[in-house]
């Protein structure tokens, strides 16, 4: 998952870091070293954009941005207010609910004024969703039946995909891919509706059919995903994220919790507590 939103990654690009995503983090970087050497990061966290690829960090983040760049000191830089035609953007989310026109929901599970489950929040997912001529782009490493809902068990839009299958009134690209643990999804040019570009390695038609709760269209070009490259593999194992952080977008429960420990001992250890720079 990791390498194919890398791929996603342009030349051109500034990178949306946003908050507590290791996994687009690394696939981040992975692009910088290898195919968009020219792509920049925009930290959520600090406002800043850098040019520096390092390494991928759990309890040292901000140092991330040594040698940054502020683009001002408000709370929320609204990129999308900045001119289309001289700068493209690309952001990565995770949404607890998608729908079958990429309308997604991360604010609560069940009825808002008294939900079940209440979510991390939309922070920027609004802005981007709607307005970024780069459309949105979507993960999720638990490709089932609670993620993928039809649009009318969506309990709530914070992010916008097609409404009614139609583009967005801001102007905005609309959702380009979603990237799941079983296939590459995009949406179809007619119908806005999602459709099953490629099955990974492994994975059948079928199974990714049953793990969806509406109907999807299926390619009738479908291949199989192509899958990571040695270098990719090897960089992105020794180089961009040698401590396994994006990992803790996959595991739970007591997994979870020991890679977690594990990070922490071995971030605590380090000598210099700046992340090591990829060159």
């Amino acid at each position: 998952m990791t390498v194919l939103m890398a791929r996603e990654v342009r030349n051109d690009d500034v990178m949306i870091v946003g908050v507590a995503t290791p996994m687009v983090w690394a696939a981040f970087t992975l692009a910088k070293v290898t195919h968009a050497p020219d792509a920049i990061y925009h930290y959520i966290m600090g406002n800043t954009f850098v040019q520096e690829a390092r390494q991928v960090s759990l309890l040292y983040l901000e140092m991330n941005t040594a040698r940054a760049y502020r683009f001002q000191d408000s709370v929320e830089c609204t990129l999308e207010s900045l001119p289309s035609d001289k700068l493209t953007t690309i952001e990565f989310f995770r949404p607890a609910q998608i729908d079958q026109y990429g309308n997604s929901n991360n604010i609560c599970i069940g009825d808002w004024i008294k939900p079940k489950i209440r979510l991390p929040g939309a922070a920027g997912i609004l802005d981007f969703s709607m307005f970024y001529a780069r459309g949105s782009f979507l993960y999720t490493p638990r490709h089932d039946i609670r993620t993928f809902v039809p649009a009318e068990k969506l309990d709530f839009i914070s992010g916008v995909g097609f409404p009614d299958g139609k583009p967005s009134m801001c102007g905005g690209a609309g959702p380009q891919c979603v990237i799941t643990n079983l296939a590459y999804l995009d949406f179809d040019e007619t119908s806005k509706k999602m459709r099953v570009t490629s099955s990974h390695p492994g994975v059948e038609v079928e199974s990714i059919k049953e793990s969806t709760g509406f109907d999807l269209i299926i390619s009738k070009n479908i291949k199989e995903t192509k899958p990571p490259s040695i270098t990719e593999i090897k960089l992105l194992r020794e180089k961009v994220d040698p401590l396994n952080i994006r990992k803790l977008e996959v595991l739970a429960g007591k997994e979870r919790e020991a890679l977690l420990n594990e990070i922490i001992k071995k971030e605590l250890s380090m000598e210099i507590r700046f992340p090591r720079l990829i060159n």
